[in-house]
């Protein structure tokens, strides 16, 4: 990570996937790294910078935009901005509380209205409710709905898992990915998730570590990716 200080301390910018992705990896940097004042500084401005710039994406409804000032919502990207800013809420950075309403009303929304569509929309979904979890508005009626489905996918419900163990749901998370696999088959998704198994399986070893479950497969799974 010091040697990529450069690259990863930068300003964000360019779409929302950019500029949550510019900002997100800088919200870290001073637990993993003893960063000199004038570094920690420059973070910290970079990302309050991207939780600005953020607002410009936001749609009338709630959701976000790929393009600023987009009024059509991009799916992941709603729940992929609002991880990014819940994460930088709990480590003190200050969300405005219209942008934090306006977005959890609108995961709120199309989580009750979901219905399974194309490739992954389960995965979609499952982060979904994984967001408003973690911002401390969990949704269990989707919950439960997208648990009971009989074509959950692997990447789906461990990521549902994670939503209940964050909702207070310890033993309904374990239940979910009792015997599962971490292993994602590989695949490269330049739209719908933008996804790929390496992603994947990223969000199955994060799901692993919040739940501290299975150290040793824990371990595994860190050390492949």
């Amino acid at each position: 990570l010091g040697k990529r200080l450069d690259y990863l301390i930068a300003y964000p910018h360019g779409c929302v996937e950019q500029t949550t992705s510019g900002a997100f990896p800088q919200v870290y940097l001073s637990q993993l790294l003893d960063l000199p004042p004038e570094r920690a500084g420059q973070v910290q401005s970079n990302v309050r910078a991207g939780i600005e710039r953020l607002r410009t994406f936001q749609t009338a409804d709630g959701g976000f935009g790929y393009w600023a000032g987009d009024g059509q919502v991009d799916d992941w990207s709603t729940s992929y901005v609002g991880h990014f800013l819940m994460e930088a809420e709990r480590a003190g950075y200050l969300v405005p509380a219209s942008m934090r309403a306006k977005w959890v009303s609108a995961q709120r929304g199309r989580a009750a209205r979901w219905t399974r569509g194309e490739a992954r929309s389960d995965l979609a979904q499952a982060y979904r409710l994984y967001t408003l979890a973690l911002a401390k508005e969990p949704e269990l009626g989707a919950m439960n709905r997208l648990k009971e489905s009989s074509t959950l996918s692997t990447e789906a419900r461990w990521r549902l898992a994670a939503a209940y163990q964050l909702a207070g749901q310890p033993e309904v998370a374990k239940a979910l990915i009792a015997g599962q696999s971490t292993d994602i088959a590989p695949y490269t998704e330049l739209t719908g998730t933008f996804g790929s198994d390496l992603r994947d399986e990223a969000m199955i070893l994060e799901s692993l570590v919040l739940m501290n479950h299975d150290p040793s497969g824990t371990l595994a799974l860190a050390n492949q990716l």
